[in-house]
């Protein structure tokens, strides 16, 4: 089957979010919808926001049973209507690595149930520099075979980010907790994607949880903590939007959405509750002077603009 060859961020266009007549590149993040280990609560969560207008689905084969899921989902939808992207993990220091990526390449289409998929990236790996002898030769000659529309990489890294899309390997660069209100290291590699013509994808804009945590200063998701700077920037966001009379998540998806050069942003669902606070969040009205505090309050916090330890 021949699927329509285009440049990725026109490609990426076509699937944005229509919502009350607005196209708004806002995506579906599919890392939680097998989370709660019930695989029919997660497709009927999809189906919601297939009804809502959304239309770019991004999981991984590392997200649990989160392939199978969306796999569900795909056979009650037309899969032509929705942009399908997926990943595999490479860690290079682990045996059998790029034979395990291989493995998990072909078993993502076996748990979607698809003969194609639009866009296949390499998962949290740390240098891009081991990807170039193997991965992205196997990745390529699967794009000429017709199996996958682009080659992308969605890491923690914005080394490696910054070295793939320079060397012109990479046709999209998934970043998350690197462009949002409380950090934005992400712009020179925004910067750089767009010169290289190379789709720029956000994700993770509420951290984790981290944005609407009760506590931020006290906040500790598993596996991850953030430094006490950014908890603490997280509790002067709050109180800011608070004291703005504006909802912090409202303000959290919007912002990612004022940067012209991000060609999607992902937004995690794990319930139905998820939905609808990303509907209310794109209804409220967010007035030029909220940015204007916003953007002020991150200006006097210089860690905003640095990578984390673990980019280096």
């Amino acid at each position: 089957m021949q699927h329509e060859k285009l440049p990725i961020k026109e490609k990426i266009r076509r699937y944005r979010w229509n919502f009350q007549g607005r196209s708004i590149p806002m995506g579906v993040g599919c890392a939680w919808v097998s989370a709660d280990e019930n695989i029919e609560a997660g497709v009927e969560l999809l189906l919601k926001s297939y009804e809502a207008g959304f239309r770019y689905y991004d999981t991984s084969r590392r997200y649990g049973e989160s392939e199978l899921v969306v796999g569900r989902f795909l056979r009650e939808i037309d899969r032509k209507t929705i942009f399908l992207a997926t990943k595999a993990g490479f860690k290079f220091e682990e045996p059998g690595g790029v034979e395990q990526f291989k493995r998990d390449f072909y078993e993502s289409f076996t748990r979607l149930g698809v003969e194609y998929i639009d866009l296949y990236q390499i998962h949290d790996t740390e240098n891009y520099d081991r990807c170039v002898p193997e991965i992205i030769p196997f990745l390529k000659e699967r794009q000429k075979e017709g199996l996958i529309g682009y080659i992308g990489l969605g890491t923690r890294s914005l080394a490696a980010h910054s070295q793939g899309v320079a060397c012109g390997d990479l046709e999209s660069s998934l970043s998350y907790m690197d462009y949002s209100l409380l950090k934005l290291s992400a712009q020179p590699l925004i910067e750089l994607a767009r010169r290289c013509g190379t789709a720029f994808i956000n994700a993770s804009v509420l951290h984790f949880g981290l944005i609407k945590s009760p506590d931020p200063l006290t906040f500790r998701p598993p596996a991850w903590g953030p430094a006490l700077l950014q908890r603490r920037l997280a509790k002067e966001m709050q109180d800011l939007c608070r004291s703005l009379g504006i909802d912090i998540v409202a303000a959290s998806l919007q912002f990612s959405l004022l940067n012209p050069d991000i060609d999607m942003t992902l937004n995690g669902l794990r319930r139905m509750s998820n939905l609808e606070s990303t509907l209310n969040a794109m209804r409220a009205r967010i007035e030029p002077e909220h940015w204007a505090a916003i953007t002020e309050l991150q200006r006097t916090h210089p860690t905003v603009g640095i990578p984390d330890e673990r980019n280096y």
